[in-house]
């Protein structure tokens, strides 16, 4: 344990002290600015995603801005075109790192992307805000640089596992996972929570990220005599292979992760998507009626900007902006990566402004909540099941 302790202690002694300053400054910080940057997609196949995410963090900083900036600073903020492609993440990174001089990456999109700029980004002392993925890497193995809000895809299909064996008495439980990171990180899940319950994995598949013909899949997990279904899926393999389930006239329960609890869901798959259910680290407003306070001022500004209310995608932007000031303002006016990174460890039960667990971080506890939220689709929207939020953990 003492060994342990002491490694700790010097990683953080070789990461922090070493990065905080470039010469007689730290990087990103004069006196008058702050700067922030995020690589994310603003063209390509998630584009919506990334200009929603980084729309909304602007908005955030913008209204810090306004209200007279942190301590006497101001924030720029920095947005470059990954194209969702990991070559041009790096890229763009780099120029972000190197060229801007970013004091954070926050709210940057992809798993696989964050992964690859990590190795040029955490040497350089550039902490990691809230990435647009709630994969484990984000957060594990612990880096006193990097930082996420809400549980993780794999604490998040573990807890909906143990609700639906527990609580639902679920005896055969298979999987349809899409062949990615982010499908063997939920098969990872599924398993380890079946152990936890001495249960095997009865049947899975796999499929590309492409396919869309959900057919087989569906025949031999229903020839399988599956009673759950969780799916490894995101947003289009989601919407079509509840659509194939479906189809056949299957009547059996089907469980995503957060990744697959977006709008689009119910709004593009329609009637067929009824009674699907979702786990998801943090629960957002489907509607202007579900906000109040500070949530909705939001949501009316958003729209009178954009044309549209924001959807999940804006709402994690927003709150990965909302908590940045408020670590700035908790880090003080010797702003420094050290006292930026204890401003967000003394953080205690943020309340999330449209939902969701509260929010804690603490020197080793670098992930904001291990708990999740039950969701399912009811009337073409994301809703908790019997009304009320039912936490979850594992």
């Amino acid at each position: 344990m003492r060994c342990r302790l002491i490694a700790r202690f010097l990683s953080v002694l070789l990461v922090l002290p070493a990065v905080a300053t470039t010469g007689h400054a730290t990087q990103g910080v004069t006196d008058t600015e702050i700067v922030f940057g995020t690589h994310t997609a603003l063209s390509g196949p998630v584009a919506g995603w990334g200009i929603e995410a980084s729309s909304a963090v602007r908005m955030r900083f913008e209204e810090a801005n306004e209200a007279g900036g942190l301590h006497g600073r101001r924030i720029r903020y920095i947005v470059e075109d990954s194209q969702y492609l990991v070559p041009t993440a790096v890229q763009r990174a780099n120029k972000l790192i190197h060229r801007d001089r970013v004091f954070a990456m926050i709210a940057s999109i992809g798993t696989p992307h964050n992964n690859a700029v990590f190795s040029m980004q955490l040497p350089r002392g550039v902490p990691s805000l809230f990435p647009y993925t709630l994969a484990r890497s984000m957060v594990e193995p612990h880096h006193p640089l990097k930082f996420q809000h809400t549980s993780t895809y794999y604490d998040q299909i573990r807890a909906g596992v143990r609700y639906f064996v527990e609580e639902r008495g679920k005896k055969k439980v298979c999987l349809m996972h899409v062949d990615t990171e982010y499908g063997e990180e939920i098969l990872e899940g599924v398993r380890d929570q079946l152990k936890v319950h001495g249960m095997d994995l009865v049947a899975r598949t796999t499929h590309k990220a492409e396919d869309t013909n959900f057919v087989a899949h569906v025949t031999r997990l229903r020839g399988a005599g599956c009673d759950l279904v969780v799916q490894g899926t995101i947003i289009r393999d989601t919407i079509l292979s509840t659509a194939a389930v479906r189809s056949v006239g299957w009547d059996v329960d089907l469980l995503g992760a957060s990744a697959s609890c977006n709008s689009v869901v119910p709004q593009s798959g329609g009637p067929a998507m009824e009674g699907l259910y979702g786990v998801s680290g943090l629960t957002y407003a489907t509607t202007v009626e579900d906000v109040s306070g500070r949530g909705k001022e939001f949501f009316e500004r958003y729209k009178a900007r954009h044309g549209t209310y924001p959807t999940e995608v804006g709402q994690f932007g927003y709150t990965s902006a909302d908590l940045t000031v408020l670590v700035l303002e908790n880090a003080g006016r010797n702003l420094t990566v050290e006292s930026f990174v204890k401003g967000m460890q003394a953080i205690r039960e943020y309340q999330h402004l449209f939902g969701g667990p509260a929010i804690t971080f603490g020197p080793e506890q670098h992930k904001g909540s291990d708990e999740s939220v039950l969701l399912r689709i009811r009337d073409g929207r994301w809703v908790y099941p019997d009304g009320t939020r039912r936490v979850l953990t594992y």
